[in-house]
């Protein structure tokens, strides 16, 4: 005992220094097991190998430009213009340009049974073929072509322009158009709306008749999802479609 005892006190340093390897290998030990859990953690909630939360972000971001690529404007209006005295003429009103959001495009004219009544816009000038009507409803839209009224003379009466409406919605002419792209030059397409190499995609609507879809194998899970859109066609018409977007 007296010998273990000189041991000690010849080299104090030795026995001090074995316990302080000794604490720091069980804390290694600690860390490590702390680092296993932290790990499995990630894997159990969060998932990183699931393919279905990237492909969700995917179809998300699809929406976003698909609709930044299709999208146009509709302004709605109402129009009281006296212009019985000059039927078989036409005649045009001045619209005035800081009381719209959008530019003023091109025009279509409807009187109060829906009947259509050829119309065209010049820079802010309303020009619409005389009728019987004093009462219109006005869409401007790009959507629509140009008119043909000419030499029109502008209305001595006075007139009233009111409830204006103003919405964003999807052109049926720009989906045509990325249906021909989705067809013929479906790579370019897939680079102009961001969706990356790795995935395939397709856009439907049963609603309006639009199918831009691949074949689809069966291997594969396809994440969709459904957004309910306006779609305004070249008649002036607008219709509440379900369109269909997909990743896989």
């Amino acid at each position: 005992m007296v010998k273990g005892k000189e041991v000690n006190q010849k080299f104090p340093c030795f026995s001090r220094g074995s316990r302080k390897k000794g604490a720091a290998h069980f804390e290694m030990i600690i860390s490590f097991i702390f680092f296993l859990g932290f790990v499995f953690f990630l894997f159990l909630f969060l998932k990183p190998y699931d393919t279905t939360v990237l492909s969700g972000s995917v179809v998300a971001a699809l929406y976003d430009t698909f609709e930044e690529e299709v999208h146009t404007n509709l302004t709605s209006i109402f129009l009281k213009a006296n212009a019985t005295d000059i039927v078989g003429s036409c005649f045009y009103v001045q619209l005035v340009d800081d009381i719209f959001t959008y530019a003023i495009t091109e025009s279509r004219v409807t009187n109060l049974a829906g009947d259509v009544i050829n119309s065209s816009l010049d820079v802010s000038d309303l020009n619409i073929d005389a009728d019987d009507t004093v009462f219109y409803r006005v869409a401007i839209s790009p959507e629509f072509g140009v008119g043909t009224p000419s030499g029109c003379t502008q209305l001595s009466e006075p007139y009233t322009i009111g409830s204006k409406l103003e919405r964003r919605v999807v052109s049926y002419k720009a989906l045509e158009t990325m249906k021909q792209r989705y067809e013929v030059e479906y790579e370019a397409l897939k680079a102009d709306l961001k969706v990356p190499k790795v995935f395939e995609f397709f856009i439907i609507s049963e609603d309006i008749g639009l199918e831009m879809q691949h074949f689809v194998p069966d291997s594969e899970e396809v994440n969709t999802y459904a957004y309910n859109m306006e779609v305004l066609n070249s008649t002036g018409s607008v219709v509440n479609a379900r369109v269909i977007l997909g990743i896989w």
